[in-house]
């Protein structure tokens, strides 16, 4: 159960990343803050949780590769998600500054930000291990 889990594991994020763009809407700025690394370390632990970085001995960038592009599609999937549930909530994917959604905007855009710089972070992570193992066993 655990390894089905673990592979599916960036899902997780899912329900946090919602809350972050509908859930903080009445919070003030030291709560937003928080929320926002709470969900930003929530993303960084899932996927390398799912990933396995620090435990996964990949000999080759092929191997881990096989493990890093479903991680990719489920995070491209989670994003296309909040963007489909953020459209149809607010109308509109253009985020104006005057609009009274406009924080549900901001919040979308960092949860989404969020989302990518989890992904590089797990893929430069991954594959460094992945070379450095690769020199240990040479």
């Amino acid at each position: 159960m655990t390894e089905k889990l673990r592979k599916f594991a960036i899902l997780l994020i899912f329900p946090l990343h919602l809350f972050l763009i509908y859930g903080t809407r009445g919070m003030e700025g030291t709560a937003v803050i928080i929320v926002v690394l709470i969900t930003m370390l929530a993303d960084f632990a899932l996927s390398f949780w799912q990933l396995r970085s620090f435990t996964a001995k990949h000999s080759n960038l092929r191997a881990f590769s096989g493990d890093y592009l479903p991680y990719l599609l489920q995070a491209v999937l989670v994003g296309i998600a909040e963007g489909l549930i953020y459209y149809f909530a607010v109308g509109t994917m253009h985020v104006d500054i005057l609009s009274k959604d406009w924080g549900k905007g901001l919040y979308f855009t960092v949860s989404i930000a969020e989302l990518i710089l989890g992904a590089l972070v797990a893929l430069v992570t991954g594959a460094a291990r992945t070379m450095l193992y690769h020199d240990e066993k040479r």
